[in-house]
Order: structure tokens, then C-alpha cells, then sequence
């Protein structure tokens, strides 16, 4: 049985668009890709709606918490090591997240030293008592990166906010923004007192 051109052309053609298709969904995912922890990038932020709704129909729950991770002092570590030590420590924390989460969350690096973690299935209550706190105690001093015999500690303040679907994505960042930055200044209060008390005792 022949096999007339036309046919052959369109076989072409549709193998054509397949590859095409193919190369367009990896230039679409490199281009929303970190490339340097391999996290979403700030890309992601725009496509948030869309993407928690596809990851919530698939994990059958509405409850959605969001993280949002600020380095602590991390200006100090590209002072003191330079940039590229700095580079690995954000390749250490985009490591530890990748580890912490599941395959139905989405992890972003919001840019600089900020992280965003989206929670498929998960309440504010169930992420502080989870994922939530492994990664705070990861950024309370349990984290270090090991650099020419030194241990740099990777400290980090986070807030924790349910996902609201009445505001827009960058209104609930902004909300979980404000209990991060209400941790740090705790943390920053209480490291500040522990030194004051250490002066005083080293003046008796």
C-alpha cells in the first residue's frame, strides 16, 4: 500500500509540532528555574493561583499554607567569605527545602536571600507542626555550611499564613512577610539581651 505524499507531509508535520511543543515546555521551565538552587524562580509568583488550584485538584483539599523564608545576616556571610561561599549557602537552603517538602509543593526563591514555600493540603497549624518546624530549627542553628575548616551557621526567620484566595498572591506574600519579619525582630531582641547578659557577667 502506498503511502502518498500528503500523508507522508502531515506524519512531518505532526512530528514537527511535537518536538516543537517539547522545546517550548522546557524553555517555559527553565525559564521559571532558579538557576542557582534549582527552585522555582520569581516567575512562579504570577503563575501561583494557577498552579496551586492544578496542585489542589489533584490532592483533593483546599487548605494551603505559605512560608516565607528571610536569611538572617546574610550579608555578613558574602562580607566575610564573598559571594561565592554566599552561593553555596543559598544552594544549601534551596537543598534543605527541596528534602523538607513533597513533590506537590512548589518551592520558590523569591529573589536575593528570600524563600517562598507553598503547602498543598496543609494548614498553618499543620505546617508550624511539621515542615514548618524541621525547617525552623534547620535555621535556629541547626544548619551550617563548611567552608575551608570553618562552619558557617545559616540562620533564617520564617512566617507562616494561610493561603487566602481573596487577595492576591503578593497580598498573602506580603502577610507572611510581616510574621517573618515580627520573628526576626524577636530573634534580633533576644540575641541582643543574651549579649548584654553575657557583658554584664564578664564585668562582675
Amino acid at each position: 500500500m502506498k503511502v502518498s505524499k500528503s500523508n507522508t507531509m502531515m506524519v512531518v508535520l505532526q512530528q514537527e509540532l511535537i518536538r516543537a511543543q517539547e522545546a517550548a515546555k522546557q524553555w517555559q521551565i527553565l525559564a521559571m528555574t532558579d538557576d542557582l538552587t534549582g527552585l522555582y524562580n520569581r516567575r512562579m509568583i504570577y503563575e501561583l493561583d494557577k498552579e496551586i488550584g492544578e496542585r489542589r485538584n489533584l490532592s483533593l483539599s483546599r487548605e494551603v499554607a505559605l512560608l516565607f523564608i528571610d536569611l538572617d545576616d546574610f550579608g555578613k556571610i558574602n562580607k566575610d567569605f564573598g559571594d561565592d561561599v554566599g552561593d553555596e549557602a543559598l544552594r544549601l537552603v534551596g537543598k534543605t527545602i527541596r528534602e523538607n517538602i513533597r513533590c506537590e509543593d512548589i518551592a520558590i526563591r523569591k529573589g536575593g536571600d528570600e524563600f517562598v514555600i507553598i503547602l498543598i493540603g496543609c494548614t498553618e497549624h499543620l505546617a508550624n507542626g511539621s515542615v514548618g518546624n524541621r525547617l525552623n530549627l534547620m535555621l535556629n542553628g541547626g544548619l551550617y555550611l563548611n567552608h575551608a575548616n570553618v562552619s558557617i551557621p545559616i540562620r533564617g526567620s520564617m512566617g507562616v499564613f494561610d493561603y487566602n484566595d481573596d487577595i492576591t498572591p503578593f497580598q498573602n506574600l506580603k502577610h507572611a512577610d510581616e510574621l517573618m519579619r515580627a520573628q526576626k525582630k524577636t530573634r534580633k531582641a533576644a540575641k541582643s539581651a543574651a549579649a548584654n547578659s553575657d557583658d554584664n557577667k564578664a564585668s562582675v
